[in-house]
């Protein structure tokens, strides 16, 4: 990680940590009197191990709820977004697949902003549970991990895993290159969900776009497109030369892209080399 990277998680973790200890001391306090339990049957000791039990399972239903809003959105805008993939202090991540290629731009900043929407609703939830002693203190046990967590996926940087929600929401208003480029990929995805053959695209959707880094996501996937393109052209020649480029960029995938699914871009290319 980069010294920028640093600073987010360190900002993250602290601002977490100060809010879990100020929870822990008022969960205790007040979940007595709003459950009209005895303190002498809970003494406040004995509810430190339950808050931090509770927080654990906060941090599940937080992700759960950022890539829900997601899906739900995703939904909502034709994004064709799949079950999310839950994981702890690490990228979640939703898969796209849109069908159709209007609107692309908007569809596509409703969806990634939806998850930090929603984080940031469970956030101010928390926070009120904090700060007005006759709301539910239980709500507290949610705002460590959904701090943290919004923090992480709000500043615009890339981590191994790959982009935050914030900085693809940063490329998206300033129309970056690299936001450009995923523009187009989404379109092309779009227009083929929605029936339209690859052979039959407008050509100026893979190749009228903004030249980008080798190592960039959108520019691995861009080079694929343009394989599976002239392939279904029947333009072999083209095809073969971005085969044999998309086959040398394998190696730059982010780690959001697990094992399995690089062994199973390997086999595909192994199997077109045969082929």
């Amino acid at each position: 990680m980069n010294k920028k990277q640093n600073i987010v998680i360190i900002i993250a973790v602290v601002l977490a940590v100060a809010v879990m200890a100020v929870g822990c001391y008022l969960f205790c306090v007040r979940i007595p009197v709003q459950l009209k339990i005895e303190k002498k049957d809970a003494p406040l000791y004995a509810l430190i191990p339950i808050y931090f039990i509770l927080v654990a399972f906060g941090a599940l239903i937080d992700q759960i709820i950022h890539e829900g809003a997601h899906l739900f959105i995703g939904v909502i805008c034709s994004m064709g977004v799949k079950a999310p993939k839950i994981r702890l202090f690490r990228s979640s991540s939703v898969d796209i697949y849109p069908k159709g290629k209007k609107r692309m731009k908007a569809r596509m900043i409703l969806t990634t902003g939806a998850g930090l929407f929603f984080e940031l609703l469970v956030i101010i939830l928390g926070i009120v549970s904090l700060c007005v002693p006759t709301v539910f203190i239980f709500f507290c046990v949610l705002l460590p991990y959904a701090l943290y967590s919004f923090i992480v996926n709000a500043a615009p940087v890339e981590y191994s895993s790959g982009k935050t929600d914030g900085l693809v929401l940063y490329e998206l208003f300033t129309n970056k290159p690299t936001a450009q480029v995923l523009l187009a990929i989404l379109k092309i995805q779009g227009s083929v969900h929605a029936g339209t053959l690859m052979s039959e695209l407008d050509e100026g959707l893979l190749l009228d776009v903004p030249q980008l880094p080798e190592d960039d996501i959108n520019f691995i996937i861009l080079t694929q497109l343009r394989y599976e393109y002239y392939l279904a052209k029947g333009n072999d020649s083209e095809a073969y030369k971005y085969f044999c480029r998309y086959r040398d960029l394998i190696q730059y995938l982010p780690d959001g892209y697990t094992d399995k699914d690089k062994k199973k871009e390997k086999r595909e290319i192994e199997k077109s080399e045969k082929d």
